[in-house]
């Protein structure tokens, strides 16, 4: 986690200027929205929030109240500048502990995040800890299916450039495709950990959710520009409850 802070301290406007034009992005929020489902009236806290991209859409969806959490400075200035009423704070999820009782626990971009398959069981701590019972997370994370010699995702916007097995998974070398490239750390973790980790702090139900790409994204795009992306996604969404 140490890592993601140093780099989204050096590169948060690029960070920026990638959400804007990442034609990823519009897969995430499409798919954020589905795993979401109904959150009318609901209290949720927004991990790894950056500078309040899901923060702000969940308000907008209807959540009575959003606690924002990322543990860089810089992204959380950010997302203050918004003056949106969303109270947003500088924590690292893998020390937080608990700060109250949320129906939803969301993660965008947290457990990728991940220096170690233990730092990961504290994260998943962290959200059990924050839930109401029978509450939910809906995480988004590096797929770990994904198979860098089928074909790499630069042209969705991120271009993997290196791949290290550690225990319980791969640490990885990328590049957000924004102007000009970004590179970071992230780690892909197998199937079997993430879900042993929320096993282990009481949550249940684990699914996998494989990226939505809506008809419209499709015609806004050549014929076959989404193909590796449905075959070999670098990304996907997570949902267990407590």
């Amino acid at each position: 986690m140490k890592e993601s802070k140093e780099v989204y301290e050096r590169i948060s406007e690029q960070f920026e200027d990638f959400t804007s034009h990442a034609s990823q992005r519009g897969v995430e929020v499409d798919t954020f929205r589905y795993m979401a489902g109904e959150v009318i009236g609901e209290e949720i806290l927004d991990l790894a929030c950056g500078h309040g991209f899901f923060s702000r859409r969940l308000k907008d969806w209807g959540a009575a109240k959003v606690h924002g959490v990322d543990i860089s400075p810089s992204m959380i200035y950010q997302a203050r500048q918004a003056n949106d009423g969303i109270a947003y704070e500088v924590r690292d999820v893998a020390q937080m502990g608990q700060i109250g009782q949320f129906d939803k626990v969301t993660a965008a971009w947290l457990f990728n995040y991940a220096g170690s398959v233990e730092e990961l069981r504290r994260m998943f701590e962290s959200v059990a800890l924050n839930l109401k019972p029978s509450g939910r997370l809906i995480a988004y994370t590096a797929n770990p299916t994904f198979d860098l010699a089928r074909g790499n995702f630069t042209e969705y916007g991120i271009r993997v450039l290196d791949e290290q097995p550690v225990e319980g998974g791969f640490r990885c070398q990328g590049q957000f495709m924004s102007t000009p490239p970004a590179d970071f750390t992230y780690y892909r973790w197998h199937k079997a950990v993430y879900e042993q980790a929320a096993h282990d702090v009481g949550l249940r139900n684990v699914r996998w959710i494989a990226p939505l790409i809506s008809g419209i994204r499709k015609k806004a795009h050549p014929p076959g520009y989404w193909d590796l992306f449905e075959q070999n996604s670098l990304q996907v969404g997570l949902i267990c409850s407590r």
